[in-house]
């Protein structure tokens, strides 16, 4: 993870830093016939996205060492459109106003599996 680049636009970018969480959204990402490329950092991904729009992200807010703050905030600006799904074991009443309300975020817990 962290050194993969995406070869072409329309595959969506997984911005996990659990290598196991990571390879279960590529998967289920798969099993759906849509291509996926993960990153373990924020830096990672949004380079790659430069280069080739992705066409949906899956971000952890919470990184090893960051919050996905930077990554969303950078994304959203770019590609205002951009569906994200925001996966987290963070309650919904410690996420912020910006993830909360953006119309094309939407939340799923890590530990339910379900949308908040």
């Amino acid at each position: 993870m962290g050194t993969a680049t995406v070869r072409r636009a329309g595959e969506v970018s997984i911005l996990e830093d659990e290598p196991m969480l990571a390879r279960l959204a590529a998967d289920l990402c798969g099993e759906l016939g849509v291509s996926a490329v993960t990153f373990d950092s924020p830096a990672a991904c949004l380079n790659a996205a430069r280069e080739f729009p992705p066409r949906a992200l899956i971000l952890d807010w919470r990184l090893r060492d960051q919050l996905g703050a930077a990554a969303f905030m950078a994304v959203r600006h770019r590609y205002p459109r951009l569906p994200v799904v925001c996966w987290t074991a963070s309650q919904r009443p410690h996420l912020p106003q910006m993830i909360l309300h953006d119309p094309m975020t939407r939340l799923v817990d890590k530990a339910a599996g379900v949308e908040q």
